[in-house]
């Protein structure tokens, strides 16, 4: 008998997890020598792995990482720097699992095939974005938050109990470091590295009296583009400031203010096509991060006759994100209230070249995409000093979003873009405009309680409610000359009478849908340092119209099953986490390029119908010495779409599913039934390495080395196959000199060191066929820190 990869990875999980109960005792029942002193007491304690086991806040309340029953990885402020960790994309490196990119502007997270490739305003996400509790609107303002930092979480599975809305897939919270009372402390950074890149980043915390501590942080990044276009760049600024006022142990109140700017061209697509048929042949520069748009032209050149001389010197991005929320805590006797008042707004200005010029302005008026998001939580958990623990609360929502998006088509002739209209000639440049007014309101009840029924054995249960819907008014589509700008909408052959005069297509709609999430299951602490649980949890994502003539799409629902241990072993010195997991999707959600009901090409939102991520995950970390630390990650998932069906329109697409005509009509029935889910690679993992050299002065130096590994995976919903990416493996390295009592660290890294093409994301467009455009990692940097402590 034959047994397959995921049969051994399951058989050594069951085989593991039924042995750790009595590797525990074994482990945890030596007794210490009597003769043991303090002294050997502080070098055991050395010895022991401490990063592994943090206090987190993924379920409302603190609580070791150990001891929480969920998936949770859990990256330190540490680890962060260590693992030169600067932006939202770079956890795809220590997190397996996850995939991060970007999608212009947008951050698109993925984790064990949940996720949204698409970036029009009117998509939501599989995995909710949070900062310091508070849910983020737009994934836009996300990305330039990674700066002093106390810890990143990140929760792989639905939550849909305790986050609600669009976390059918996980959620990623970033947490700040608090203002602390009585202690003026601070740091400043500073650093260097490859592609004229520099950064500053400092942060000080200063006590006034006794109740009262002020935080201030922020940050400066400046780096060129490693695209031969001088996209991919990250040029911003951000500044945080907190207030925490804490006049006795029964109240608190802290206040939180954020702002950000990104600059710069912004995120840019290379070209990644070895096997296309199309006109122009198979394509791989000798430059992995050489730009698509040389090639874009060209093909444009060689199939239409024309060149719409699309130019990413016109690349840019101008976002500003403004947020404020406030967390007070009420010492209830029985229990504490929280409340968590917020508001975010954020302006979006940019224009990015996935192949063709998609701008989130208006060409007619100039205006931006703006979004204007309040939201106020308030809960009950209890004391934490009896059997029952619990957390009930109530969750408000409200988005108001101005879309003005443009796509620019170049100096394509008629029936490139947009269908031929008899008697109506167009010529010269061509652009396609969307605006609407978008309004999210989401409204929910929730609770989450556990009870201990005997030492160690406690049942989880826990339910939400939610309501919501979604208003797209003055929701309209036209295609007008792009010069000049004050060019009216073009006729049609179809659509309504527009204020001109002229017509457009009319893409106004009302979704309205409510949801019960629930999860139960149960835990068991076998001894203080291992325990094992069970939970079946769902969760959600929303709904809603694509920018695009075809069908609205429907919620996505996810029902997970988890079977988990977690442990410490041998004195703290071994950390062993195991996890086995089962995810079912219903109407999942993919985004792609393809044509709309008009001929034209948009980008889509679609279901895929029922869809299954299984697997097993392993967390091992190790203390080989006082000065060896060893960490390994590993994660098997095989994800795959069990009913993936969609309509084409207007012509026949370019994919690698099996295509159907549809009888009587003009479009064609798709059939992706059986395919790998997208960026779900089924291997994945890290391993590092870190030993501390200790000096006579105190002083010492961390040197480190790390690899990732991913495996082959789909970055597109086409299944072409210039979609599918093969495997990857990525080395880093670093040195860190501490000064004697922390006063001072020097770092110096490198990062991809043997300068490997990662691509992380892409689309292609289906009326150049295969042609690809990929979303790519960066090469090789080097670079330096200097920090200084006070």
């Amino acid at each position: 008998m034959r047994l397959n990869a995921l049969s051994f990875s399951l058989l050594g999980g069951i085989a593991v997890s039924a042995m750790m109960p009595s590797l525990a005792y074994a482990a945890d029942a030596a007794p210490a020598p009597a003769s043991a002193s303090a002294g050997n007491a502080d070098a055991a304690a050395t010895q022991s792995i401490s990063d592994g086991d943090i206090v987190v806040t993924a379920q409302r309340r603190s609580e070791s990482s150990q001891k929480a029953p969920i998936s949770i990885d859990v990256i330190s402020r540490d680890t962060l720097r260590e693992a030169g960790i600067s932006q939202a994309t770079d956890l795809s490196k220590i997190t397996p699992g996850v995939q991060v990119a970007m999608g212009g502007s947008a951050t698109q997270v993925f984790v064990r095939g949940a996720g949204t490739p698409t970036t029009t305003p009117l998509s939501d996400p599989s995995v909710s974005l949070n900062i310091d509790g508070v849910y983020i609107a737009r994934s836009q303002s996300f990305n330039g938050n990674m700066f002093d930092l106390e810890r990143v979480e990140v929760l792989k599975g639905p939550q849909g109990t305790l986050y609600g809305r669009n976390s059918s897939g996980g959620a990623l919270n970033l947490v700040a470091a608090t203002p602390k009372l009585g202690q003026l402390a601070g740091y400043v950074q500073a650093g260097l590295q490859s592609y004229a890149g520099y950064n500053g980043e400092a942060a000080v915390n200063i006590p006034v009296g006794d109740t009262l501590a002020i935080r201030a942080a922020g940050e400066i990044v400046r780096r060129d583009g490693y695209l031969s276009d001088g996209t991919n760049d990250d040029k911003h600024e951000s500044a945080r400031l907190q207030v925490l006022y804490k006049p006795s142990s029964d109240f608190s109140l802290r206040l939180w203010g954020n702002y950000q700017h990104i600059g710069g061209k912004g995120p840019g697509y290379v070209a990644y096509e070895p096997s296309a048929t199309t006109p122009g042949g198979a394509y791989v520069p000798s430059n992995p991060w050489t730009s698509v748009m040389p090639l874009v032209n060209q093909r444009f050149q060689t199939i239409f006759h024309t060149n719409p001389d699309f130019d990413t010197a016109q690349a840019y991005q101008d976002i500003n994100s403004w947020n404020v929320h406030a967390q007070a805590d009420v010492n209830l006797g029985f229990g504490t209230l929280t409340v968590i008042p917020a508001y975010q707004r954020v302006t979006i200005r940019a224009a990015s070249f996935p192949g063709i010029e998609y701008s989130t302005t208006n060409y007619q008026t100039g205006a931006p995409q703006v979004s204007k998001a309040g939201s106020i939580e308030a809960r009950i958990s209890d004391k934490g000093d009896s059997r029952l623990t619990y957390t009930v609360g109530f969750f408000y929502y409200d988005e108001k979003l101005s879309n003005n998006s443009t796509v620019y088509l170049g100096a394509a002739a008629p029936g490139v873009f947009v269908p031929n209209i008899p008697g109506i000639p167009v010529t010269g440049a061509l652009a396609l405009t969307y605006t609407a007014d978008l309004s999210t309101k989401s409204y929910a009840g929730f609770g989450q309680a556990g009870y201990e029924l005997f030492d160690g054995f406690k049942l989880i249960g826990g339910v939400r409610y939610t309501n919501e819907s979604h208003d797209v008014a003055n929701g309209t589509q036209c295609l007008l000359a792009a010069y000049p700008a004050s060019s009216p909408c073009l006729p049609s052959a179809t659509g309504l009478p527009g204020p001109d005069g002229q017509k457009v297509y009319d893409l106004s709609s009302h979704l309205h849908d409510s949801r019960v999430n629930y999860k139960a299951g149960a835990e068991y602490q076998f001894t203080p340092q291992n325990m094992a649980y069970f939970t079946v949890s769902t969760g959600f994502k929303s709904g809603g119209q694509p920018v695009a003539a075809v069908p609205a799409y429907l919620p996505e629902t996810l029902t997970a099953y988890t079977l988990g241990s977690k442990n410490r072993f041998f004195g703290g010195k071994l950390l062993a986490n195991l996890e086995l997991f089962w995810w079912d999707f219903t109407n999942k959600q993919e985004s792609l390029q393809a044509l709309d009901a008009y001929g034209t090409s948009q980008s889509v939102t679609i279901n895929a119908g029922k869809a299954t991520s299984k697997g097993v995950s392993l967390d091992l970390r190790g203390k080989l010495t006082a000065n060896d630390t060893l960490t390994l990650n590993a994660e098997y998932d095989h994800a795959r779409y069990g009913n993936f069906v969609w309509t084409a329109y207007a012509k026949r697409p370019s994919t690698g599913c099996a295509v159907a005509p549809i009888t009587g009509t003009s479009n064609f029935s798709v059939d992706c039934s059986g395919y790998q889910m997208m960026r779900s690679p089924d291997w994945s993992g890290s391993a590092g390495y870190t030993h501390t050299f200790e000096f006579a002065d105190g002083a010492h130096v961390d040197a480190n080395v790390n690899a990732t590994y991913a495996g082959s995976r789909w970055i597109q919903a086409s299944f072409i196959p210039n979609a599918q990416i093969g495997s990857y493996a990525l080395l880093n390295a670093g040195v860190t000199y501490v000064a004697p009592g922390g006063k001072y660290s020097v770092d110096l890294f490198a990062q991809n060191l043997t300068n490997k093409a990662v691509y992380n994301g892409g689309d292609q467009n289906p009326i150049l066929g295969g042609l690809s455009a990929a979303t790519i990692g960066a090469p090789r940097v080097l670079g330096g820190r200097i920090r200084f402590n006070f």
